[in-house]
């Protein structure tokens, strides 16, 4: 091979490596970029990725926009809040999945395998298929990168239920909270006629009608008779307006309100709500036993006795974290 060959050759060569350069310089930009760290906690790195993925799925979680982003609160945008608080449940997550790893706690096989086949049960259905792919585009991840961010949840919470198993509730405490919370573990039984308003050009002429049927109630026709010719519940109107047993936080406030005052036999005024018109009648009221109620308040203090002794860790591990955030970085993630 001759000088004058060997020099063409080398530059046909040079020419193609230059043309691979320039093709994948931008992939290379965006890899680099894309691993920059938001945040380091105890070496570990957080990177963009992962904070534009979990930073885009909240504002699409609640249909936010830059024209809402921009607004301030303060002296910060909504987008800088955001941002802070997103960062700072990510910087949470990472020493709890440091933790659980200290403690060898993971996802079993069978667990991995349970997501992979939700993600192709999302896949297969040509509705969720096409929601998902396009909830993928637009925060930005991978199915990989999905799938990376639902095992990092499991795993925290797999370390919670194994950090506060031996949080229980004694006898002496459920005992004490029954006693505390006697008015929440009452019962009433009530009915009612009910009057639909479904725009504001009906107010009027339900609320007449039901100040109309009221009258005759107190003019000492029979309740449940009339609930079956006027009430517009297509559910209880055949039971006389009949609603069963009850307790509070189970109804509309307006409703629950107006019920937990009237004594048995008593007949409420026109309440309004949200569904319309009401006139209740209370049928029954009873108090529950400890006996009836005993496992729902072990459950709830058992809830709130793993919540306070996990918040408490939370807050001994992140004192004795070593965190670095990077506010530029934090800056150049957009929507």
């Amino acid at each position: 091979m001759d000088k004058r060959t060997k020099i063409v050759l080398f530059s046909i060569a040079a020419v193609v490596l230059l043309i691979i350069l320039i093709a994948v310089t931008p992939e290379i930009v965006k890899y680099v970029d894309e691993n920059r760290a938001v945040a380091i906690v105890n070496g570990e790195k957080i990177t963009k990725k992962e904070f534009a993925i979990n930073y885009r799925s909240q504002i699409n979680y609640y249909g936010l926009d830059k024209t809402f982003l921009s607004q301030k609160v303060g002296d910060k945008t909504y987008e800088q809040q955001i941002k802070e608080n997103v960062l700072d449940g990510l910087i949470i997550r990472q020493i709890e999945l440091q933790q659980a790893k200290r403690k060898n706690i993971a996802l079993t096989s069978a667990e991995k395998k349970a997501i992979d086949q939700q993600i192709e049960q999302y896949k297969s259905d040509s509705q969720s298929g096409a929601e998902f792919k396009q909830y993928l585009q637009t925060i930005g991840a991978t199915e990989n990168e999905y799938k990376d961010q639902v095992i990092k949840s499991q795993i925290v919470s797999k370390l919670y239920d194994e950090i506060t198993k031996n949080q229980k509730a004694t006898d002496a405490e459920i005992e004490n909270y029954y006693s505390s919370h006697k008015s929440d573990f009452v019962e009433v039984k009530a009915s009612h006629i009910l009057f639909k308003v479904n725009d504001s050009k009906e107010e009027a002429t339900k609320k007449k009608k039901a100040e109309e049927v009221l009258q005759m109630i107190k003019d000492g026709q029979n309740f449940e008779k009339l609930a079956q010719k006027y009430s517009e519940d297509e559910t209880t109107k055949q039971k006389g307006g009949d609603l069963g047993y009850f307790r509070k936080g189970q109804m509309v406030k307006e409703f629950e309100d107006a019920a937990f005052s009237l004594n048995i036999g008593e007949i409420s005024n026109i309440v309004k709500t949200s569904y319309g018109y009401h006139i209740i009648k209370v049928t029954d009221k009873k108090q529950l036993s400890l006996n009836e109620v005993k496992d729902e308040i072990k459950s709830t203090i058992e809830s709130q006795k793993k919540d306070e002794y996990y918040q408490s860790l939370l807050e001994k591990w992140k004192k004795e974290a070593k965190i670095k955030k990077f506010e530029d970085v934090l800056k150049s993630v957009s929507i």
